[in-house]
């Protein structure tokens, strides 16, 4: 007996796939960004510390990260710049994904 298969839409399939989960990561990533501008502890005279927030969705996965030099200090005070919201986008990523 001889079966004919035919797989031609599964490359397609697995794109589709991957590019939702892409586009869930960036999803969070954008609210995890704003949630970071909005929830942010610290008083910001010059704004740079608030529009430093960003993301990145690659292969690998997504990374929240603030480019200011002293963000991390501004966060070993205990405020909050980003830690929070990056707790926040983790819980909501696993939510979607497990």
């Amino acid at each position: 007996m001889v079966i004919d298969s035919d797989f031609s839409d599964v490359d397609q399939f697995f794109d589709d796939v991957e590019w939702e989960v892409q586009k869930g990561m960036i999803d969070v990533g954008d609210a995890a960004v704003k949630d970071a501008e909005e929830s942010g502890t610290y008083q910001d005279h010059t704004l740079t510390l608030r529009t430093s927030n960003t993301f990145d969705v690659d292969d690998d996965g997504l990374t929240l990260e603030n480019t200011a030099d002293y963000a991390s200090y501004v966060e070993a005070k205990g405020f909050v710049v980003l830690s929070d919201p990056a707790l926040r986008a983790e819980k909501k990523l696993k939510e979607m994904f497990e």
